[in-house]
This record gives C-alpha cells, sequence and structure tokens, in this order.
C-alpha cells in the first residue's frame, strides 16, 4: 500500500531565487540590528545628558564630589544639556556626528570642555551650539 502525501506540492523556487530572498533577508535583520543599536545608544545619551543637568546642583558636597566633577560647568549650560536631550530624544535619525560629539563630551575626561578647568566655559557653550545646530537641521 502506498503512502499518499497530505502537504500540497507547489512549484519550488530556484537556487538563484532562494538566494537572492536570503540575502535581503539577511540585509533586513542588519539592518534593523544597527537601527536597534543606534536607538539604543542614543537613549543612553539623552538619560546621560538629563542626570548630569539634574545633578549639577546638588547641594550635598559628598555625592556631588562623585558625580560631577566640575558642577559649577554643568550647572551653567544646565538648559541646555535639557534641550539637547529633548533634542536627541525627538529625532528620528540623528546627525551621527552630533552623537559622537555628545559621547566625547560626557566620556571624555581630560579633553572635554565639561570636566576640563583649563579648557574655557565658552569652548563648552560652543560645543553645545555646534550639537544643537546639528540636531534642529534635517539629515
Amino acid at each position: 500500500m502506498a503512502v499518499q502525501t497530505t502537504y500540497p506540492t507547489g512549484a519550488k523556487p530556484t537556487a538563484g531565487a532562494l538566494t537572492d530572498a536570503a540575502i535581503h533577508a539577511r540585509v533586513g535583520i542588519l539592518e534593523r540590528c544597527r537601527q536597534r543599536r543606534a536607538e539604543r545608544k542614543c537613549r543612553v545619551l539623552v538619560r546621560w545628558l538629563r542626570r548630569t543637568a539634574n545633578r549639577a546642583h546638588d547641594t550635598d558636597p559628598i555625592r556631588r564630589r562623585r558625580e560631577v566633577p566640575l558642577h559649577y560647568r554643568a550647572a551653567a549650560v544646565r538648559i541646555d544639556l535639557l534641550e539637547i536631550a529633548a533634542l536627541l530624544e525627538r529625532a528620528s535619525t540623528p546627525n551621527p556626528a552630533c552623537v559622537a560629539t555628545l559621547h566625547k563630551l560626557l566620556t571624555n575626561g581630560c579633553a572635554s570642555p565639561l570636566y576640563n578647568v583649563n579648557i574655557d566655559v565658552s569652548e563648552l557653550r560652543a560645543t553645545l551650539d555646534r550639537v544643537r545646530a546639528g540636531l534642529l537641521t534635517p539629515a
């Protein structure tokens, strides 16, 4: 007695079409992964900017000593930091150069105008103005 298959047999795709579909699927997966990674990086920067701005006016000297080394600089540009955080949060595709500048501003203690006493505060304001202008212009 012969066994009958219950699944319909349709036309099978050619090897070339299968390869093209697989390539497009992989490209889509990689692009979505890059997009999620960029979105996560922006969310982290937004939280970091807000935390720096909100802790600039902390009156406890022990907490202030550990949080922002130059709290008076962060206090001087607190409104700018919060505005840039809001712009970055609303931007669907922020300028990568602006994101990199913000990351350097918040992480690089020696060369950052936010943390280095030897760099004038006007340099910090100029950096923040440059970032704000880059986030306001559409990519």
